[in-house]
C-alpha cells in the first residue's frame, strides 16, 4: 500500500514535470539578422515585433547588466541571453541576444554601440 502510494504521487509529479518542460520549450524559432526579417515579423505579428523592438534597442543595457539594475520583467519576455563572448566582426560590432515571447524564440543580432573602439597599448 505504502509502494502504491508513492508509485502514484512519483507519477504525477513526474507528468507535471513533463508538462511544464514541454511548455518551456519554443515551438517555433525566429532569426531576426535583418531588416527584411523585422519587416515580415512587422507584417505576420505586430505584436512580437514591438516588443522585439524594444528589447534590441535595449540589448546594450540587458547584455551588461549591473547586479539590481536590470528587470527583464518589464520586456514581457522569458530568457533574455546575450552570447558575451562572441562579436562579430562588422562596423560596428555587432552580438547575438534571443528572448521568448509567448511560445516563439527570437535570436537577433544587434549592434553594440555603448563600447566604441578606442586604442589601446600593445603588449609586450
Amino acid at each position: 500500500m505504502r509502494n502504491t502510494l508513492l508509485f502514484s504521487r512519483l507519477a504525477a509529479l513526474t507528468a507535471a514535470l513533463v508538462a511544464t518542460a514541454a511548455a518551456a520549450v519554443p515551438r517555433e524559432y525566429v532569426y531576426l539578422y535583418g531588416q527584411a526579417n523585422l519587416d515580415r515579423l512587422r507584417a505576420t505579428n505586430p505584436g512580437h515585433y514591438a516588443q522585439a523592438e524594444r528589447i534590441m534597442a535595449a540589448a546594450n543595457e540587458l547584455c551588461r547588466p549591473k547586479p539590481g539594475e536590470v528587470s527583464y520583467v518589464e520586456f514581457a519576455a522569458r530568457a533574455i541571453t546575450c552570447s558575451d563572448m562572441l562579436l562579430k566582426t562588422s562596423n560596428p560590432p555587432k552580438r547575438q541576444i534571443s528572448f521568448t515571447l509567448d511560445e516563439t524564440r527570437y535570436i537577433a543580432l544587434v549592434a553594440v554601440t555603448d563600447d566604441p573602439p578606442r586604442v589601446m597599448p600593445a603588449i609586450r
